[in-house]
């Protein structure tokens, strides 16, 4: 199982759900994503940081890995699941992006939609000032992915796992507070949505924030390996 950190983390975010699938009988590899941790500056591309995926893969001589991400990490493993149909499982831990689109705000009509959008893209580029470009262009590339479109075309086993978005609420100020439920309640409705879709693609939520393996890596475990089993049941059976 290769685990993939999330943006301006590193693979050391896994340590501890890397040690309760090692006592589980998986073997767990980490890696840092380019420009993080201990891997070298380099400009941020999905095409890239796929590579970069597949070579660690090849190097450490990994067979069929299931692959884990969260957040950005996530993004990179549910693009993963687009190219790699030998994949057993592809799961995007979190990783929905940010809310910088009009049609990403559910039940507002188009006025307030466009209203929304435009004070949330202000709020989280405030945010950004400080940032380094190199993150910035990491930030600017998962604006304008289409993560939607990537799941329909997934050709493995892909699971999009959601935590408590509510959870984020507090880091918004109260005139957007209205912005962010409109946007929680757009990705319930898509991701439902895509599992309708494609066949390829569930979906799960856990009673956690932004960061499950660290909040109840415990829960995340038992939920994979279910998902795993039922695969290999499924798989078996065909």
């Amino acid at each position: 199982m290769l685990l993939l950190h999330g943006g301006g983390r590193t693979r050391g975010d896994w340590d501890v759900f890397a040690g309760l699938l090692s006592e589980s009988g998986f073997r767990p590899v980490t890696m840092d994503l380019r420009g993080h941790g201990e891997s070298g500056e380099a400009p941020w591309s999905w095409k890239e940081a796929l590579a970069d995926v597949a070579a660690v893969v090849d190097e450490v001589g990994l067979h069929r890995p299931v692959i884990v991400g969260h957040s950005l990490g996530g993004m990179v493993a549910a693009l993963w699941a687009d190219e790699h149909p030998e994949c057993p499982l592809a799961v995007n831990l979190d990783g929905h992006g940010n809310p910088t689109h009009p049609g990403q705000f559910f039940g507002l009509d188009e006025a307030a939609a466009a209203r929304a959008c435009q004070e949330m893209t202000s709020f989280l580029g405030e945010m950004g000032q400080g940032l380094s470009e190199s993150f910035l262009q990491v930030m600017r590339e998962i604006d304008v992915l289409d993560l939607f479109s990537a799941y329909r075309a997934a050709r493995c086993p892909l699971l999009v796992v959601s935590g408590d978005g509510t959870a984020f609420a507090g880091m918004f100020p109260e005139h957007l507070a209205s912005a962010w439920e409109a946007y929680c309640a757009w990705l319930h409705h898509a991701l439902k949505a895509a599992v309708r879709e494609s066949p390829s693609v569930r979906e799960a939520s856990l009673p956690t924030g932004h960061d499950p393996h660290l909040e109840d890596p415990e829960a995340l475990l038992r939920l994979l390996v279910g998902h795993l089993s039922r695969h290999n049941q499924a798989e078996w059976s065909g």
